[in-house]
């Protein structure tokens, strides 16, 4: 496997590296670290101030990578495979150097202002969660690793729709590929004003045994498909709560734990209740996530 992992250092926290750190533990990936600067002209000016920037970028550069080589390469900078790309956007560097590397996955940190243990999604994830090529792999603000332990088990999250399918896939791919536990989920998130005082109680009882009896349908359907894939030992949870947050914390996480889900839309039985995007999903995590998008289910040996 190989992975792109954007860190420039400054605004970058360390999260990205130490998830970098538990992905190559759990899949020894081949790690490229890189640093993506605004694009500069190729014929400078003799002014001051354009000799200071390009000094500045070059003392970025080199900054993040002595901080990456401390995390991955034991401080040794020459043993980090580190590059610098100039692009326009972030997103758009780290999908050049993606393709041209064959990449597997895109790995982030995440906003600067995130709250602890949670994400935020900053623009450069916002974006490559609607253009990457590749899977994108996101850590949650304050993530650390510092028992170098690899991905313990994977939860992937599971609705019917061809892209949860296509995401499910994956998680069997690397689930056998490494050995790692995997576990279907169908969250049902609930809306505080879902059912007005007037409809009363009975109509959430019988919301409640309409969506249990469609994770009862989802989960057979994703454990057979599991099985087909070479995973026969799969376990299935439904996690219901108050919003995103809600559903998502009802069932238990590990401390290495990660989340996988398709990038789009998650189907009916979402729509009936909040009409969420995957991005919902992400900003709610309490666990890395990997979000993969449509038509990249096979993983590079």
């Amino acid at each position: 496997m190989r992975a792109v992992v954007g860190y420039r250092g400054g605004d970058d926290g360390g999260e990205a590296l130490a998830l970098a750190v538990t992905l190559r533990r759990t899949t020894s990936a081949d790690l490229i670290v890189v640093a993506v600067l605004p694009l500069v002209s190729d014929h400078p000016g003799i002014e001051r101030v354009d000799l200071e920037y390009r000094t500045w970028l070059a003392a970025v550069a080199a900054e993040a990578r002595v901080k990456a080589a401390a995390v991955l390469a034991a401080g040794d900078p020459a043993a980090l495979d580190f590059r610098e790309a100039s692009s326009t956007s972030v997103a758009a560097g780290l999908v050049d150097v993606a393709e041209a590397t064959d990449a597997d996955v895109l790995l982030l940190g995440c906003a600067r202002t995130a709250t602890r243990g949670s994400f935020l999604m900053s623009s450069v994830a916002d974006r490559l969660l609607h253009s990457s090529p590749v899977p994108v792999l996101l850590a949650p603000h304050g993530y650390i690793n510092e028992e170098h332990e690899p991905f313990a088990s994977m939860t992937c999250a599971f609705v019917g729709t061809e892209q949860s399918r296509e995401a499910l896939v994956a998680a069997c791919d690397l689930a056998v590929r490494y050995g790692t536990r995997l576990r279907v989920a169908t969250f049902v998130p609930r809306a505080a004003t879902m059912y007005p005082p007037e409809v009363g109680m009975d109509a959430e009882d019988m919301v409640s045994a309409e969506v249990a009896e469609r994770a009862v349908r989802l989960h057979e359907e994703a454990v057979a498909l599991c099985r087909a894939r070479g995973v026969d030992d799969v376990a299935t949870v439904v996690g219901r709560g108050q919003g995103w947050a809600g559903a998502l914390t009802s069932i238990e996480w590990g401390r290495h734990d990660l989340l996988i889900f398709g990038s789009s839309r998650l189907g009916q039985l979402a729509r009936v209740f909040l009409g969420s995007t995957a991005s919902k999903i992400m900003r709610a995590s309490p666990v890395p996530v990997l979000i993969i998008p449509s038509g990249t289910t096979t993983w590079s040996t």
